[in-house]
């Protein structure tokens, strides 16, 4: 099932509840034994990863339900550890969370749609994320989304590896032109 979603741009108030939605949508991973920082962040850590990018919202029932963000250029942190994400043009979406009520329904893919018009539009050629290695219906996700794994990290402090998954704003192989 899908559901029509109407992304908006967040907003300094929502804060408190995009940093409760990302404790809660990456409860499940933590529950697995991953240390992701987003699973225990709290609302000033929220404030500066948002701070970094440009965060988009899905509110369901009057609450943020669902999330991504995108920073151009890419966070310090995967900068200093893979040159995929230092290269030109390259956006990374970062903390993507959707809510327990909305997941199954194609809120993260149509929230993906939404970044990836805002990078056309900003000049970004490129996409790129890491997640944990040991999250395998998230490479799935992205693989499926036309994301290639191409680079393997360890960020310091984490208990996993990390993939770094690259893909064309628009979808193209790396050998083809941007339109």
């Amino acid at each position: 099932m899908t559901t029509h979603v109407e992304a908006r741009r967040y907003r300094p108030e929502d804060a408190s509840e995009l940093t409760a939605l990302l404790n809660t949508a990456y409860r499940q991973l933590q529950d697995q034994g991953l240390n992701f920082t987003a699973a225990t962040q709290d609302v000033e850590t929220t404030r500066q990863r948002v701070a970094a990018g440009v965060c988009w919202v899905v509110e369901h029932d009057g609450c943020v339900a669902a999330s991504m963000t995108m920073s151009v250029p890419a966070p310090e942190e995967i900068r200093s550890l893979s040159e995929h994400a230092r290269e030109p043009g390259t956006g990374w979406l970062c903390q993507v969370a959707v809510g327990p009520e909305l997941r199954g329904r194609s809120v993260a893919k149509a929230l993906f749609d939404v970044v990836c018009e805002w990078a056309i539009a900003h000049g970004i050629t490129r996409i790129g994320l890491d997640t944990a290695a040991p999250a395998e219906h998230l490479v799935t996700m992205y693989t499926r989304w036309g994301f290639a794994h191409v680079d393997d990290v360890h960020f310091p402090g984490k208990n996993y590896d990390s993939v770094v998954m690259t893909r064309g704003v628009l979808n193209q192989r790396d050998d083809e032109p941007s339109r």
